[in-house]
């Protein structure tokens, strides 16, 4: 998953990412596993920036590498402008901190408010409702997959969508919130 990372845009239009104590890197097509989280975190909270991308740069989906890391490439372009080394783009949490972008389409952009500062999706899906049924249950993350027929990291994903989606910052909130509603 995704944590403690700065991205910010070069005046050439480059991604550059600069993870918390690690050296900045220029975001290329080779860094798939950045990306395939990346797109994942997307997908799952962002759903209409997910089909906006997916279908502006659908001429390159044939060759998958590509077309992941346009989509990838665009929204963090669009999402993340400044380098700021007070509060990180994706903080410990895994949670986006949006920033105003400088953009000559602002006001024009048909993608305003879907792919640039999209709306998150914070609707708990069912298996996130699951996840957090279990998690009130007591059980732990090993014994969510293996209840749910997931990998361990699987359900870290859940719960960490889960947090993002409620706006919580820590495992218990989802617990005490879950407990009352059961």
């Amino acid at each position: 998953m995704i944590r403690n990372i700065e991205f910010y845009n070069t005046p050439d239009g480059q991604v550059c990412c600069k993870p918390l104590n690690e050296p900045m890197f220029m975001l290329k097509e080779s860094d798939t596993a950045l990306i395939a989280d990346m797109l994942t975190l997307i997908q799952e909270l962002y759903p209409a920036a997910f089909a906006a991308l997916s279908e502006l740069y659908s001429r390159s989906e044939l060759n998958k590498n590509y077309y992941h890391f346009r989509m990838v490439h665009r929204f963090i372009r669009c999402n993340f402008g400044e380098y700021d080394a007070l509060s990180l783009d994706v903080n410990a949490n895994g949670h986006l901190r949006f920033e105003d972008v400088r953009c000559p389409l602002r006001g024009e952009c048909p993608f305003e408010c879907i792919i640039c500062k999209p709306t998150l999706d914070s609707k708990l899906s069912e298996r996130e409702n699951q996840v957090a049924k279990l998690l009130c249950e007591g059980f732990t993350a090993e014994e969510i997959g293996e209840e749910l027929h997931i990998s361990p990291h699987t359900v870290k994903r859940h719960i960490a969508n889960i947090k993002t989606r409620l706006k919580l910052t820590r495992t218990n909130q989802i617990i005490a919130k879950f407990s009352k509603e059961l």
